[in-house]
């Protein structure tokens, strides 16, 4: 076979008869470590020891949950200021029990109290006629300071009034914040009531017949 004839037997491709070497792959167990930490991005350590798979998936997982709550701070503020007022699916039934009670005893408290305000006013409004009669049935003579016991009689109403309001909107608000709320109603109408004693006693003591009636008592 001359030289310029040619070599019709196949070449092989791999091996020391090879005419091209096969590229050292950049990847895998043949990859050395400097290819391996090239290709996830992990310099290089002094061992030069190869990155395991797993180690790496949890690297890259990593740097992208770093990346995003740099990207998105306000993402993440904005959920933890909406987990803890987030109603939870698991709720404990104990609890959700213990909201229903508390809301119906909201209700009653409120209903109670329109209801003292409503069957109280005609009687506020009356005030000097009702000291009348409240000092025939003692004998202490007839009540003379009309102008102050109608003055007193349309402040109390409005303080009834005013109050019963600001229960109703505090407890609608702690109602739907969740909270315990049947307190609310329940101590504003015990304040209802102490005023209401204490300006009826400011109009009875401004009377003459009243100070009589005691002077009487005393003397």
């Amino acid at each position: 076979m001359s030289d310029n004839e040619r070599d019709e037997r196949p070449q092989p491709k791999y091996g020391a008869y090879a005419d091209k070497k096969p590229a050292r792959p950049q990847f895998g167990e043949y990859a050395t470590p400097e290819q391996q930490r090239a290709a996830i991005r992990v310099p290089a350590s002094d061992d030069n020891e190869s990155v395991p798979i797993e180690e790496r998936d949890q690297r890259a997982s990593a740097s992208r949950d770093a990346g995003q709550s740099e990207q998105h701070p306000h993402h993440q503020s904005s959920r933890a200021h909406r987990a803890p007022n987030a109603p939870s699916a698991n709720d404990d039934p104990g609890a959700e029990a213990r909201r229903r009670t508390d809301r119906f005893s909201t209700y009653i408290l409120l209903g109670v109290g329109l209801f003292s305000v409503l069957t109280t006013a005609p009687s506020l409004f009356q005030l000097p006629q009702m000291l009348t009669q409240a000092y025939a049935q003692f004998g202490m003579g007839d009540y003379s300071n009309t102008g102050l016991a109608t003055t007193i009689g349309w402040i109390i109403f409005v303080v009834y009034a005013g109050l019963w309001i600001a229960a109703l909107l505090l407890s609608l608000r702690r109602l739907a914040a969740r909270k315990t709320t049947w307190w609310v109603p329940f101590v504003v109408g015990v304040i209802a009531n102490v005023v209401y004693l204490i300006l009826l006693t400011v109009a009875m003591v401004n009377d003459p017949a009243f100070m009589q009636y005691v002077s009487g008592m005393t003397g």
